[in-house]
């Protein structure tokens, strides 16, 4: 259907159709009697009866709306349909972002419009407790106010806690957003949460509920939010298998037992576990593992892999065991604990850290065979009861530590920095003692006493000025002279893993003596054990450690040995060489500057460019990873390693940014001793080698080369050159619009009968394309993997030929703008002459610009369509009766008057148009007479034709309520001209809505 010049052109049979014409109809002579007809933009109208209906297929949220729906989160309106494109209210919102983020706590709302019966109290009191709503100064909460997008905004910044950021100085339409929502938007916007399309944000607009989703969507995926909680006891995840949690588990009840599953990001164990039990089994947290709960009788950790454990337990009892498999790289004790090891196969407890937040007389009970205890708390006491500890440290900010050594129990290297006291019949390897009034009851196996160092071993006093050595017997040497005391070596050690963070066992490790020595004699050799742990015992001094192993490239570590204990975390990442079709870029470089980023630059299927760097490390398109930054070094040394997974034909440019700044003017650059590699499918050996330019120079960027793809074709243009400014790519930044297909790869084909095609080549694979024909919504199959043609068959053009409209819609994309196709007459059929006086009578005399005409919007001339072998052309556009303000003016591009501003002059206005129409060689003129209503004229219209909408369709509430709304305002005399136009807006926004569905 059709709404041009107050005619209505209907196409089409369903009866909906037909009460829809009628209900049209109907309206235009009620409005004709109001001095207005309808004279709307070209709008289809396929609204759906009061029956199930699925409104969303097609649309550019789709996939998301559909995998909410699956999720429960969404339930949609009583007739099935979820109405994307209508405006979200508060209450609504509220609702999707407590069942998505499972929010449960309620606070007590005393709010005037929010009563106990509603069916959203509930929900705005979880909103409420949760802190990311809150009401009005009023007291009012206005649970049925559309959200706009900077209050989404806020809405969401408050919910993920984010940072205020000045970004939104940077859209020309937020840049005077009022406080309150400036800071918000930025961080929205910095997050990829949020953003806008051709440099506008929108702030102002109402955010559909497809937006609201989608934004939504987005949030619930940040890594540092919980995306799974369990509050109910009960098993959880897979019986077999693995499941992948991509953001981050909370488990806050007891009884929970969480199996076969990897997260991504971070694990908490919450309060809510209380005194209960909670059992880990095969599970892999490559996060940070935080235990504020759990009682005596234990948290399990069975067949799993933690990197990082923190234990806060308020009241100091709780029990860690680690069974079968399992692996603890790393646990902080924050709080008293007793850490066992039980029928373990696995590397059980790594590296224990007695943190210094451990409250004075806190327990520490350790049974189980560990590889480092750091003790830097003050006042605690630390029993072994049962197993080893390779490496007992204490260090010289803690003091006054008890240490006891049940029977059978062993400590291999005890170094004593302060004041402790050693008790039990657990035996000691080597205690090396540097602080005055350590007390060991023990008879160590060796005894090293510091300089100007006393202490008392087995009731015996040893040390004196010079420092002593004792043998097995622990005799002190307090005789004159000056007493040998051998240098203690203990040497380094650390873990070698992959970029995804997982240890690579086996890796052959060859040190050598001194900062970015690469070769040269080896001054020991070590193998990684399946943990991907090492240790090296080598003299004091820094060493540089090549890693070999096959399928890896060469890279080095760096490890620092100690003259005074053992140290440990002298950790490395190892590179994989890349897969048969990916290019991996490593940058790699010396102590100074300590952090050196790379950045890549390149061009995406839909024709714009990406950037990948420390802040946006990954590229997707759709649902592809195109390019990554896969391993991000801040420590020095590197390496840092950028993947291309999918190559696009253009030009990638790849920088390096020395994100330390040179403050001091020692961080320079050119002083890094910087190099980058590229290695391409499955080779060890580089494919090029770039060395940073060295000499004199403070620039903070170095530009290495740029890449240019060709098909299987890739060419190097070296730059190597130093600069103070950020290489930019040729191509605008990447767009989340789909790339509009190109006209000359669109052919439709016309054949007789229902057997004509439409072919689209140039796409990429998981493409679809959409085909707008008559009014009907066609959909390609994606485009295969190794396809860039999309084909839709089985169509039926119109004999005489017609316009079409194409488009493309890109995974994860929203849809392209629409291509134009003209398709041609069927062979052998003939195109009815017209002939110019035909089409001149469609040319109104009179045009009263609808009330349904927003600002933005066409005025039509027009009471029917034009032959196709007819040319409109307005040559001529004056205002009549109004001279100082613009209400409508003819837009050159498009030879159309567009709506301006509303007329809020009070009395109607009129313009005059000089139209040209030609036929073939012959041509004429017509003037048309165009009246604009009065602001108040347009609204009684607009809300007389979206009441008329409620006999044939179903209304939400939320529409039933604005257009109460609307009333009050055109009823009320003294309403201010900013209400007219709101309540204009929202009943325009609403008969679109309901009338443009296809």
């Amino acid at each position: 259907m059709k709404i041009i010049g107050g005619v209505v052109v209907l196409k089409g049979k369903s009866s909906l159709h037909k009460k829809l014409f009628i209900l049209v109809l109907c309206v235009c002579l009620n409005v004709v009697a109001l001095s207005s007809v309808f004279a709307s933009t070209e709008t289809k109208a396929e609204a759906q009866p009061a029956k199930t209906v699925n409104d969303i297929q097609g649309h550019w949220a789709e996939g998301v709306l559909k995998e909410w729906q699956q999720k429960g989160y969404l339930s949609g309106f009583e007739d099935g349909s979820l109405k994307p494109n209508g405006k979200i209210t508060r209450a609504e919102l509220a609702v999707l972002i407590n069942k998505s983020f499972d929010f449960q706590q309620t606070s007590n709302v005393t709010f005037k419009d929010v009563k106990s019966s509603n069916w959203f109290n509930q929900d705005v009191a979880k909103a409420v407790a949760a802190g990311y709503m809150k009401g009005y100064t009023d007291q009012t909460f206005k649970p049925n106010n559309a959200v706009s997008r900077q209050e989404l905004a806020v809405i969401i910044a408050n919910l993920l806690k984010l940072s205020p950021s000045d970004t939104a100085d940077r859209l020309p339409d937020t840049k005077n957003s009022p406080v309150w929502s400036k800071g918000a938007l930025g961080a929205v916007i910095d997050a990829g949460l949020m953003n806008g399309q051709d440099q506008k944000f929108r702030p102002l607009d109402s955010a559909s509920r497809a937006e609201a989703v989608s934004v939504l969507d987005r949030a619930s995926k940040l890594k540092d939010t919980y995306t799974v909680s369990y509050n109910k006891a009960g098993v959880y995840g897979p019986a077999s298998g693995t499941e992948t949690v991509k953001g981050s588990v909370k488990i806050n009840a007891p009884g929970v037992t969480l199996q076969n599953t990897v997260i991504e990001g971070n694990l908490v164990l919450g309060e809510g576990i209380g005194e209960g039990d909670v059992f880990l089994k095969g599970v892999t947290v490559k996060g940070t593992t935080t235990v504020n709960g759990g009682g005596k009788n234990s948290v399990h950790f069975e067949d799993s892999v933690l990197v990082t454990v923190i234990v806060n337990k308020k009241d100091g009892s709780i029990r860690i065991v680690t069974e079968g498999a399992t692996s603890v790289q790393q646990i902080t004790l924050q709080s008293g604990a007793r850490l066992e090891e039980s029928n373990l196969t696995g590397s059980g407890f790594g590296n224990v850290s007695l943190s210094d937040q451990l409250p004075a007389n806190s327990l520490i009970t350790l049974a189980g065979t560990f590889e480092t205890v750091d003790v830097i708390a003050t006042s605690i006491r630390v029993d072994l009861t049962s197993g080893s500890i390779q490496a007992l440290n204490v260090a010289s900010s803690a003091g006054h530590a008890d240490i006891q050594l049940a029977a059978g129990t062993s400590v291999n290297a005890m170094i004593l920095n302060a004041i402790a006291n050693v008790t039990g019949t657990g035996s000691i390897g080597t205690a090396t003692i540097n602080a005055s009034g350590v007390t060991i009851a023990q008879t160590p196996g060796n005894v090293v006493v510091g300089g100007n160092v006393q202490a008392t071993v087995n009731g015996r006093t040893v040390g004196n000025t010079s420092g002593t050595t004792s043998g097995g017997g622990g005799s002190s040497n307090s005789g004159g002279g000056t007493p040998s005391v051998p240098s203690a070596v203990y040497g380094f050690g650390g873990t070698i893993t992959d970029v995804n963070d997982l240890p690579v066992a086996n890796m052959t490790i060859k040190f050598r003596k001194g900062v970015g020595a690469i070769s040269g004699d080896v001054a020991a050799t070590v193998v990684t054990d399946a943990e991907g742990k090492y240790t090296v015992v080598v003299p004091p001094g820094i060493y540089t450690g090549e890693l070999v192993k096959a399928g890896f490239i060469t890279t080095y570590v760096v490890g620092v040995s100690l003259t005074d204990r053992y140290n440990p975390d002298q950790d490395a990442t190892a590179i994989k060489v890349p897969a048969a079709d990916e290019l991996r870029i490593v940058l790699t470089w010396g102590e100074k500057p300590r952090d050196e980023d790379s950045h890549l630059l390149g061009p995406t299927p839909n024709q714009h460019s990406f950037h990948t760097w420390y802040g946006g490390k990954q590229y997707y398109y759709g649902d592809k990873l195109y390019a990554d930054l896969d391993h991000d070094d801040v420590d020095s040394y590197g390496p840092e390693t950028t993947t291309i997974r999918k190559t696009v034909d253009g030009t990638y440019t790849f920088y390096v940014h020395n994100y330390s700044g040179n403050f001091d003017g020692t961080q320079t650059l050119r002083n890094s001793n910087a190099k980058v590699e590229v290695y391409s499918g499955n080779s060890a050996t580089p494919l090029k080698i770039y060395h940073i330019p060295v000499g004199y120079g403070d620039e903070l960027y170095w530009n290495v080369f740029n890449m240019v793809v060709n098909g299987s074709d890739i060419q190097f243009q070296d730059k190597n050159e130093l600069t103070s400014v950020a290489p930019t790519h040729e191509l605008p930044e990447y767009s989340n619009i789909s790339a509009a297909p190109e006209l000359n790869n669109i052919t439709a084909v016309n054949n007789v009968g229902p057997h004509d095609t439409l072919t689209v080549k140039g796409l990429f694979p998981g493409d679809k394309v959409k085909l707008y024909h008559d009014e009907f919504v066609f959909y390609s199959d994606p485009v295969a993997e190794s396809s860039d043609t999309a084909i839709i068959q089985d169509l039926d053009f119109y004999p005489l030929g017609e316009t079409i409209y194409v488009s493309v819609i890109s995974p994860g994309l929203i849809e392209s703008p629409w291509v134009e196709v003209r398709v041609l007459p069927e062979e052998g059929s003939d195109i009815p002459n017209t002939t110019l006086e035909n089409e001149l009578q469609k040319v109104n005399d009179h045009v009263v610009v609808p009330g349904l005409t927003t600002v933005g919007d066409s005025v039509y001339l027009t009471n029917s369509e034009m032959n196709e072998k007819a040319e409109l052309e307005i040559i001529h556009f004056e205002p009549v009766t109004v001279q100082d303000t613009v209400y409508l003016e003819l837009d050159a591009a498009s030879n159309e008057i567009k709506l301006l501003q509303f007329n809020t002059s009070g009395e109607p206005i009129q313009y005059r148009a000089t139209v040209k129409v030609t036929v073939g060689q012959e041509s004429d003129t017509k003037v048309v007479t165009i009246t604009l209503p009065t602001l108040r004229e347009a609204l009684n219209e607009t809300i007389f034709a979206v009441e008329s909408l409620e006999n044939v369709l179903i209304l939400s509430d939320a529409d039933k309520h604005s257009i109460e709304t609307a009333r009050e305002i055109y009823n009320n005399n003294d309403a201010a001209e900013e209400a007219l136009i709101e309540a204009l807006k929202d009943m325009c926004s609403i008969w679109k809505f309901y009338t443009n569905r296809s």
